[in-house]
């Protein structure tokens, strides 16, 4: 998910070859002011969508049934001021888990205003960044700069580390020193990207959440940021590939938006699937903007939400 520095040249995906797919599939949901970097992205269980602005160290919440006028977003809160803000996640209904400045906070929605409060734990990370619920008080954390996923509970005010190896590790191979990026939780499994590395990996959780066997390569060659994960495979967010890829859990690849020449989702930082009726088969996903390498001589603007059917 941490991927606001990385340069947009060096970024380009090598050995996948894709087209501009039909803007038909795609609706912008709601855009940023410039220089908005959205980073992460969580849906709520009445349909409104919650993202993270990296850059602003704020958190919003987005209607995405009401169009793209600005009073359908919300400001939920804003961090401290220079900051940053990455991943979320919901650990029971309405309530979130995110990550501000390297430290855990609590976001309580299931109120008439929101409640948000500092978690009271310290880890000794490097750079905190995707987030995921084993359960309501088990999470687990990758850290971009050292290298490894921790396991956090936060009722407990203890942590550990659960996997630090090669699918981990950091390299320098985007720019700057990044290595495990976006983790989702799926039934007993752990999912996660390491981007340098151009990976999809996942691992087994037993009851007591420690990790059975090695992690298992699912797909390469593909670059990703963060992803939504489901029964039915995985959609990453290709960053300055400007596509969202599906992999199958048998490993196969194909690009089902965007593409080398299309901005339409430019630097995708993140994905969730709908949660009603209306939305079950739409991907939402979050972008960077077109700040860092526009292309086709468009103008600068800001991260958005964009809205892609998965039916058609």
């Amino acid at each position: 998910m941490l991927s606001y520095s990385i340069p947009f040249c060096i970024c380009l995906s090598f050995g996948l070859s894709v087209l501009a797919f039909p803007s038909i599939r795609l609706r912008d949901v709601y855009q940023f002011p410039n220089g908005t970097w959205l980073e992460n992205i969580a849906v709520r269980s009445n349909g409104n969508v919650l993202v993270t602005a990296y850059n602003l160290a704020q958190l919003w919440e987005i209607n995405p049934f009401n169009g793209t006028d600005s009073h359908h977003a919300h400001l939920i809160h804003q961090f401290e001021n220079p900051g940053t803000i990455t991943g979320i996640t919901e650990i029971d209904r309405d309530v979130f888990v995110t990550i501000a400045s390297n430290s855990l906070w609590k976001v309580d929605l299931s109120m008439t205003e929101p409640i948000v409060d500092p978690i009271d734990i310290t880890i000794p990370a490097g750079t905190l960044n995707g987030i995921a619920a084993l359960n309501d008080s088990s999470l687990v954390i990758s850290d971009s700069s050292l290298g490894l996923i921790w396991r956090v509970d936060i009722q407990q005010g203890t942590y550990d580390i659960l996997i630090r190896d090669n699918t981990t590790a950091t390299s320098t191979a985007l720019g700057p020193t990044l290595g495990v990026n976006g983790i989702r939780v799926l039934g007993s499994h752990v999912y996660y990207v390491n981007s340098p590395q151009r990976s999809l990996y996942r691992v087994g959780l037993d009851a007591s959440g420690n990790t059975v066997g090695q992690p298992e390569t699912i797909a390469q060659g593909v670059l990703a940021d963060d992803f939504a994960v489901t029964s039915s495979g995985a959609y990453l967010a290709g960053l300055t590939d400007n596509i969202i890829t599906n992999v199958s859990h048998n490993g196969k690849t194909h690009v089902v938006a965007g593409g080398r020449n299309s901005t339409a989702v430019m630097t995708a930082t993140s994905a969730a699937v709908g949660r009603t009726k209306y939305d079950a088969n739409v991907l939402y996903i979050t972008t960077g903007g077109e700040t860092q390498g526009p292309v086709n001589n468009t103008n600068h603007k800001g991260g958005k939400i964009v809205a892609l059917r998965l039916d058609i």
